[in-house]
């Protein structure tokens, strides 16, 4: 598996087709790039597709440290660079989705457009208060299962068994310094609706059917945001239903190029 060394950091990646504009895969909380499988099979006949760990997720390390939606932004502008990908498409799921809106914000000069699936976005201060005391949980001894019994729903009605089950073991692989620090800096130091009004790049949203986003108020501060909805899928949609999923990231870049 090809890595690249930042500062004594690895950060794994995988990597496949050829063809521009790229697309960047960037996985959720507690995930890796193996929740792109089916995305990668599908884009990688046509054009560059990478699927990045982030920093303490997969097979990238996890030094103990703060793990910032800024810092994680910049390993990928980082790897980018590294890469030689210009302008890619960067497509996050759940903290992809914020961590691929963070970098479109920040540094529009090398992000094409960005697509968010199912990414909590301005949410009430009650979800807030939920992480603050989830990050207080997972610190405790009981904190592997805290991950696992959150986890467990975020599964829709029509949810594979075994594919549920394979999601709770991966999650509860990451690092537990690694997903508290996360949810902390997100409850604690970023700034959602001003990332959202900053953003100038193409943006669109697939929507899962979970309460995670407050989608009207962010047409308001991104009038230009293109909204998708899968059907009969829980939080894990491009998993769930990678035809849906992938047909919508089709028209989109068919849309945008």
């Amino acid at each position: 598996m090809p890595k690249l060394d930042r500062g004594g950091v690895s950060l794994a990646y995988a990597e496949a087709g050829r063809g521009d504009p790229a697309v960047v895969l960037v996985h959720g909380m507690a995930c890796h790039r193996g929740f792109w499988e089916p995305q990668i099979d599908r884009f990688g006949r046509e054009r560059r597709v990478i699927a990045v760990d982030l920093r303490g997720h997969g097979e990238s390390d996890a030094p103990v440290q703060a793990y910032t939606i800024d810092g994680l932004a910049d390993d990928v502008a980082w790897m980018c660079e590294q890469l030689g990908v210009v302008r890619p498409v960067v497509v996050g799921h759940s903290l992809g989705g914020i961590v691929a809106l963070e970098l479109a914000a920040a540094a529009p000069q090398m992000v094409g457009a960005a697509v968010m699936i199912d990414t909590v976005l301005l949410p009430g201060a009650e979800r807030l208060d939920f992480v603050n005391k989830l990050v207080d949980d997972l610190r405790g001894p009981d904190g592997e299962q805290v991950l696992r019994e959150y986890y467990a729903t975020f599964f829709g009605k029509y949810a594979d068994p075994a594919r549920c089950a394979w999601i709770l073991d991966e999650a509860a692989r990451t690092p537990r310094h690694v997903t508290s620090s996360i949810w902390e800096e997100w409850a604690n130091g970023w700034d959602d609706a001003d990332v959202l009004a900053r953003c100038r790049v193409p943006l669109a949203y697939l929507d899962a059917g979970t309460p995670n986003a407050d989608l009207g108020r962010a047409l308001e501060l991104s009038p230009s945001l293109v909204l998708g909805r899968t059907v009969g899928t829980g939080h894990f949609s491009q998993l769930e239903s990678p035809e849906q999923v992938n047909a919508m990231l089709a028209r989109l870049l068919a849309m945008w190029f």
